[in-house]
């Protein structure tokens, strides 16, 4: 046997994701200052300035959101301070031509303490940005380090159904060693990562799917020392080791609502523990996937729609009620939308109808209901389980 191995790697193409779900944001507030840029992979980040050394947190994050995406597109802009009001995400939002699905904010050096401001505040964006058709799904990293993870408040208590919060980082491999001077740098990347590869009505968490345990970085970047495959040792952002905790320590965490990894007894590799948004459990947007399937499918309709805006409007002469023949043409149109969702298997179903009895000759104005039947998510097996004499 000769001794050269060859280890095949994969991702040098960065052959570019069809559709535009995948389309992610990422700010970094903390490091030398960067204007936005688009980046379509990290061999240019170099050119950008960005080092393992001049922009650690930027550099890192970026690598992660590529190892578990490559081929999508990120629109990042690094932000020397942070003064708590995110305006970055409406402009960066803007620079991107209403394209980020989802986006990242890496607050690294803004304590915790202030998550309730912080969170209402991107809460408020989202919501903006919502109403102006350019919705997006915000994760929010803060500074842990120091703080005590037990008291953490519930998000929840929270009103933000388009913001989840990142608690979870790297444990031996770079994310870990780059916390030495950078405490609190989380997974938020990774996490971006998970999201932005989901199909819109995936869980982010989904264990068949979302491993992301691949591959370890070179010794070049940690200081010569051997380190583990990222995220293979997990923490979360104050420094402890998610195998510190207890179950029932590690469900309290989780029962709160953020976002972590973990790992599933039998399986290997480590995953996202869930896709919770800071808003209530019983919510309708109470999980990532269920806004970024009504985000996709309100951007289509607005783009199959608007061109109809201003369009005639024919009514019955007896009665000024919009005729049938001109309900069902615009129903036409939303139903041959909803249809492509149900065949990529985005949705289970949906009804998309015209109120009847509408007098656009006064109104100018047409309401239309729209029911959407989503898709399930497999959270918990139950198994009744005995010993019996025989199988009936």
């Amino acid at each position: 046997m000769s001794g050269i191995k060859f280890n095949k790697q994969d991702g040098g193409l960065s052959r570019p994701l069809p559709g535009e779900a995948h389309i992610s944001g990422m700010l970094i507030y903390g490091e030398t200052a960067i204007a936005k840029v688009l980046v379509l992979g990290v061999s240019e980040l170099e050119a950008l300035g960005i080092t393992s050394t001049s922009h650690p947190v930027a550099f890192y994050h970026v690598s992660e959101y590529f190892r578990i995406n490559p081929g999508s597109k990120l629109y990042l802009q690094v932000v020397a301070t942070s003064d708590g009001t995110y305006t970055e995400v409406k402009l960066l939002q803007n620079f991107a031509d209403s394209k980020i699905r989802q986006i990242a904010v890496c607050d690294f050096k803004s304590e915790i303490a202030n998550l309730a401001n912080r969170v209402a505040t991107l809460g408020t964006i989202a919501q903006e940005l919502f109403d102006a058709k350019k919705s997006l799904s915000v994760l929010l990293s803060m500074k842990v380090a120091g703080a005590d993870i037990a008291t953490l408040p519930d998000t929840h208590t929270f009103n933000a159904p388009y913001v989840s919060v990142v608690l979870g980082q790297d444990g031996d491999g770079l994310g870990n060693y780059l916390t030495t001077a950078n405490p609190s740098l989380s997974a938020i990347g990774t996490i971006l990562g998970t999201v932005s590869k989901a199909e819109i009505h995936e869980s982010p968490g989904w264990i068949e799917k979302q491993n992301v345990v691949t591959t370890a970085y070179p010794k070049s970047l940690t200081g010569d020392q051997e380190k583990k495959r990222e995220f293979e040792i997990l923490a979360l952002c104050d420094g402890s080791l998610v195998a510190d905790y207890t179950d029932a320590q590690i469900k309290a965490i989780q029962d709160k609502g953020y976002l972590f990894l973990v790992k599933e007894i039998g399986i290997e590799g480590s995953y996202l523990n869930d896709g919770f948004t800071c808003t209530a459990l019983n919510s309708d947007y109470a999980y990532i996937e269920s806004n970024r399937v009504i985000s996709e499918v309100i951007r289509e309709l607005q783009r199959v729609l608007v061109p109809k805006v201003k369009s005639p409007l024919y009514v019955d002469p007896d009665t000024s009620f919009l005729t049938e023949l001109s309900a069902s043409v615009l129903e036409s149109y939303g139903d041959q939308v909803l249809a492509n969702f149900k065949r990529a298997g985005n949705i289970s179903g949906w009804s998309f109808k015209v109120v009847p009895e509408q007098k656009p000759l006064s109104t100018s104005s047409l309401i239309i209901d729209l029911k959407i039947v989503g898709v399930g998510v497999l959270r918990e097996v139950i198994i009744n389980l005995g010993l019996a004499l025989t199988a009936n």
